[in-house]
């Protein structure tokens, strides 16, 4: 949908009477997908800031990348490839809980709901055990500026990880009470698109703090930080 459709719509004026809508849609956008979509877009704008100075930090002479070297933490990423397949099954888990309330399945949306709850409950302590495997080998925050990025960077990601689990608790909780399976609907698919965001913007993070100082050199050059 355009901008413009989405700033023209007026979700005050009920569905006109004789029209039925389809599973899934409404006449309106409801109100969590359209908070969820301005607080995206506000997260993105939070982040690519901190890239945009990440790279820019990364063309000084006491910028160490944790990638390169056969003795740098990240040059095998294999912790963070196990980490990233857990976002992976999490976000699948949850898609798959939208696919059990459009079908009425009530067991396997919970089922669903509890193992992408679960899931991503483990990638934050598997990121819990990667922050204290590079403690352990005298990559502390204050260590580097590349240190200090990849713990603020990915420390930010867990807590927004965090807040999600946070709402996925309150829809599970307000499900007992809601009667209105369209409503239900929004607020479970809004925490799928959610996951789905997280695990796209894991994926940019593991991509962007594993690179090589080349690479770092590259990307500088071409966005004109060089």
């Amino acid at each position: 949908m355009s901008w413009f459709g989405i700033l023209s719509e007026k979700p005050w004026i009920p569905e006109a009477q004789g029209t039925t809508a389809e599973w899934g849609r409404t006449a309106y956008t409801p109100a969590v997908k359209i908070s969820l979509r301005f607080l995206l877009g506000v997260i993105s704008v939070f982040f690519l800031l901190f890239f945009v100075t990440f790279i820019s930090r990364s063309q000084y002479d006491d910028f160490l990348a944790l990638a390169g070297e056969p003795w740098q933490p990240f040059t095998n990423s294999m912790r963070l490839w196990i980490n990233t397949g857990v976002l992976v099954l999490a976000s699948v888990a949850m898609q798959c809980a939208v696919y059990a309330l459009r079908c009425n399945h009530g067991v396997r949306l919970l089922l669903s709901l509890a193992v992408g709850a679960v899931l991503a409950a483990l990638f934050i302590v598997l990121q819990i055990s990667v922050w204290q495997f590079l403690a352990g080998m005298g990559y502390s925050v204050a260590g580097n500026p590349a240190n200090s990025y990849f713990y603020i960077l990915t420390g930010l990601h867990a807590l927004h990880l965090l807040g999600g689990l946070f709402a996925l608790g309150r829809v599970v909780n307000n499900m007992r009470f809601e009667g209105n399976l369209q409503n239900r609907h929004a607020a479970i698919e809004a925490c799928a698109v959610y996951w789905h965001y997280l695990l796209g913007l894991w994926l940019v993070l593991f991509f962007m703090l594993t690179r090589t100082p080349e690479t770092y050199a590259l990307i500088a050059a071409a966005c004109g930080l060089g």
